[in-house]
């Protein structure tokens, strides 16, 4: 029964850093992006505007939302604990609206549409709350597999990403036209509006980059954990007792089936 239960733990950390695998791998570019993207902000406006331009933009927008739903699917429901069947199951909800919205904006075509700036505004909500659940997830994960300063790190996230979405929110609220109808639309704005759109982005930009910090820590212990559980078993081989050597399993085998063979003792 330990066996088997070891042989499960082995195959749900298996599992789990390949859903944290996928998942860093949907942000890493997003984080490069989102870094260029800000140096253009501050810097030379021209990098901004290509950007944003870009077909990468696209590109980068499909790795994210895919990766996110694959690697989400994976973490779902590896564990029992009802907090973590709770929070994965609500990030996998996000995603697959990630993933609505995505089939609507590749409808419309790049920034077409009367709707793809409120679909953007709502793609950048969900990103916060998913911000925070991917957070908890590879921060208790980390806990679980030793590393207790994941914990602090975690809660730091969480606490920026709840930041800037009340930022976001104000930004939302001054740059939409609400006399507009619907779908919602957005309206000429002022410095104040620019500054809150300057900090908004500067604070995804920090949060991004540190979620995607732990998940790639996630999947680096959890190959570390699977390293060390191998040489563990190796170990266990080398230690069994002789009479579960392969070299005696092997003889008590010719004496049931009565080859001939002597043993290496000498007749009994």
């Amino acid at each position: 029964m330990l066996d088997l239960d070891r042989e499960q733990l082995r195959k749900t950390y298996q599992l789990c850093r390949t859903g944290f695998l996928f998942l860093s791998i949907s942000l890493i570019p997003a984080c490069i992006w989102a870094v260029l993207l800000m140096i253009g902000f501050l810097g030379d406006r021209r990098l901004a505007i290509w950007l944003t331009q870009s077909p990468w933009n696209n590109w980068i927008f499909t790795i994210s939302v895919w990766g996110s739903l694959l690697g989400t699917t994976l973490l779902w429901g590896r564990w029992d604990n009802t907090s973590w069947q709770r929070r994965s199951g609500l990030l996998l909800f996000m995603c697959l609206a990630d993933l609505v919205l995505w089939f609507l904006d590749r409808g419309d075509g790049p920034g077409l549409g009367e709707g793809s700036w409120f679909r953007q505004n709502l793609g950048q909500a969900l990103g916060w709350a998913e911000f925070a659940l991917m957070a908890s997830l590879s921060g208790d994960y980390l806990v679980h597999l030793g590393l207790s300063q994941a914990d602090d790190s975690a809660k730091s996230t969480r606490s920026l990403a709840a930041t800037g979405a009340v930022i976001w929110m104000l930004r939302f609220c001054e740059q939409t036209n609400w006399d507009a109808g619907w779908p919602l639309q957005r309206r000429a704005f002022g410095i104040q509006v620019w500054l809150l759109y300057l900090a908004s982005e500067l604070i995804w930009t920090i949060a991004l980059i540190q979620v995607t910090a732990l998940i790639i820590a996630s999947v680096r212990q959890s190959s570390r954990v699977l390293r060390e559980m191998e040489h563990e078993d190796q170990d266990h081989e080398l230690l069994r007792l002789p009479s579960e050597s392969p070299f005696q399993q092997e003889l008590v085998s010719a004496k049931l089936f009565g080859d001939g063979t002597e043993s290496r003792f000498g007749p009994e």
